[in-house]
């Protein structure tokens, strides 16, 4: 955590270094986008201004070179390493090059339709709304972020604004470029491309009808032909942006909320092996992705990247599940039998193991980098004091323990996202601890364990900040609280209840029974005085108040067998 970053000798040390690759980086940079951008557009200038072929490469190079060099010291989101400033030359030339097709299109078809065809009449600046300057922006925003995304479209404008000026155009590319840019900052659906393409549009709508209205000479079909090419400017850039994000995804290597989005879906092997080797670390998973995921919503980090990084840090405790309390019964526990130096080794082999399982599967680098990283180089505790101790009882001195047994590798979280991994880590598992998890007693707790990791200076290399220190506990607390709420406690155990029942149903049916009985000796001695008694009555009387009572009796014997009896 940087909230009061001091210099130290190594920071200083990388200072030059920083500098060199930055200098060195940017003028390549600048310089190729420049020569490349001149070869593009020297055949079809239209430009006004008379400019020689290394005045137009000399004033491209000075403005993109400033602009790079402002953005890396001045945006800490803009990384310039050689596969980021590869990919945003690759997208910023492919970007130009759409621009110049569109243009040669657009002549093309002006001259052929000129006297002919439903676009007979129509002006070539008429159908240069059709053409997706924005797909590029939404490229950008998608694989390398908003300040990247912001910093490509004043590049595009500048070497736009060299090659093709043009009052109307290049407002509006600017325009439209942030507006993709910002459409596109929380992806969470393949429709957010659709989406970011009607902003386009709506935003090309205004431009459009701005030209229409200055220009004096502009028929209908012209009027059509703009208003319709600025919708179609926008559907364009969006089906651009969806069909080459993926491609681009897997070439850079990188990782789009729409990757983690997939990932999170718990179909991946992994996810459904870990819920069957180790359902302890699964759920302790499940909780922590709840957790990260809102306390990274209310610090403004990366929500989807978090929840997905929780439910793979610990795919290493696959490997020995049992070892690990959360994955063990009321059982013996395997550590009894143990060294505390070996518990120790077996506990930090996790992550290792982790490591290993997320090359395999070919996990993204940034969730592969979560799983040392929410660890950092913390201490086991637990195994460390039990070494103290038993070093204490054997006569020796506990200072003697080697503490780096009892360490993590690290690194320390190098994100706010790995810092929030691992604030929630620790305070999820201590939370199961609590006998009476009231709201006060979890807050408490929560404030605790974060003041710990804090002063331990675990967070020293991520840029939380006091203040997301403190959003953070609110919504750790806030949704621990809503895991572990208390219920209406039960007047009557609900086994004694069944219990109750059961005895209330032996009661009935033994009345039932007793009745039955009682019946059929009422009968049998109606039967035996009827025989005795001579003409006291019809015998077909009789017979009829026998079957009475036969059938009396047969109906409580089937009521006797619903019953069980």
């Amino acid at each position: 955590m940087n909230s009061n970053p001091s210099p130290t000798a190594a920071n200083l040390s990388n200072v030059p270094e920083q500098s060199n690759q930055l200098g060195i980086y940017g003028i390549a940079f600048s310089l190729f986008i420049a020569i490349v951008a001149e070869l593009i557009f020297k055949t079809h200038l239209i430009s006004e201004i008379e400019l020689t072929a290394a005045v137009r490469v000399i004033v491209v190079f000075l403005s993109l070179y400033s602009l790079h060099r402002f953005s890396a010291i001045a945006f800490k989101g803009y990384d310039v390493s050689l596969k980021n400033l590869l990919t945003f030359a690759l997208v910023l030339l492919g970007s130009l090059m759409v621009v110049w097709f569109g243009r040669i299109i657009s002549l093309s078809l002006s001259s052929y339709t000129l006297d002919t065809g439903f676009l007979a009449g129509v002006k070539p600046e008429s159908l240069f709304f059709c053409i997706p300057y924005a797909s590029g922006a939404l490229l950008i925003q998608s694989v390398l972020g908003l300040q990247f995304a912001a910093v490509f479209s004043i590049s595009l404008g500048l070497v736009l604004g060299v090659y093709t000026p043009d009052a109307f155009f290049l407002p509006m590319i600017l325009a439209t470029c942030l507006v993709a840019s910002l459409s596109l900052s929380r992806c969470r659906t393949r429709s957010a491309y659709l989406k970011a393409g009607l902003n386009i549009s709506l935003i090309c709508i205004p431009f459009a009808l701005a030209s229409i209205i200055v220009e004096p000479d502009i028929v209908i079909i012209d009027i059509v032909t703009r208003i319709s090419g600025s919708i179609l400017s926008g559907v364009l850039c969006a089906f651009v942006a969806a069909g080459v994000t993926p491609v681009l995804e897997y070439v850079g290597g990188y990782v789009t909320d729409m990757r983690l989005l997939e990932m999170a879906t718990l179909d991946h092997p992994l996810l459904k092996e870990l819920s069957i080797q180790a359902p302890g670390t699964w759920n302790h998973s499940m909780v922590i992705g709840m957790m990260v995921e809102a306390a990274s919503d209310e610090v403004g980090a990366n929500p989807i990247l978090a929840r997905v990084s929780a439910y793979y840090h610990d795919i290493g405790k696959m490997k020995k599940p049992l070892y690990f309390v959360e994955n063990q019964g009321r059982g013996e526990n395997r550590h009894d039998k143990l060294s505390s130096s070996m518990s120790a080794l077996i506990i930090k082999s996790h992550v290792k193991d982790g490591i290993e399982l997320a090359k395999k599967h070919k996990l993204p680098k940034a969730i592969e980098d979560m799983i040392p990283q929410h660890h950092g180089t913390s201490r086991i505790q637990f195994f460390y004091d039990k070494a103290r101790k038993e070093a204490e009882e054997a006569g020796e001195d506990p200072d003697s323990i080697d503490e780096s047994l009892y360490c993590y590798p690290g690194p320390k979280p190098q994100t706010r996202e790995a810092g929030i991994l691992m604030l929630a880590d620790g305070i999820e598992a201590a939370a199961r601890t609590l006998s009476d998890p009231s709201h006060d007693r979890i807050q408490g707790l929560v404030q605790k364990l974060i003041n710990k990791v804090f002063s331990s200076g675990q967070l020293n290399e991520c840029e939380l900040t006091l203040k997301d220190l403190h959003l953070i506990a609110k919504s750790f607390t806030r949704v621990l609280t809503g895991i572990y709420h208390q219920r209406v406690a039960y007047t009557v155990p609900a086994e004694k209840v069944n219990d109750k029942q059961g005895e209330d149903e032996k009661v009935v049916l033994k009345k039932v029974e007793s009745e039955a009985n009682d019946s059929d000796k009422k009968v049998s001695k109606k039967k035996a005085a009827s025989k005795k008694k001579v003409g006291s009555g019809s015998s077909s009387e009789g017979a009829g108040e026998e079957d009475k009572s036969e059938g009396d009796s047969k109906s409580r014997k089937e009521d006797l067998k619903r019953l069980g009896m």
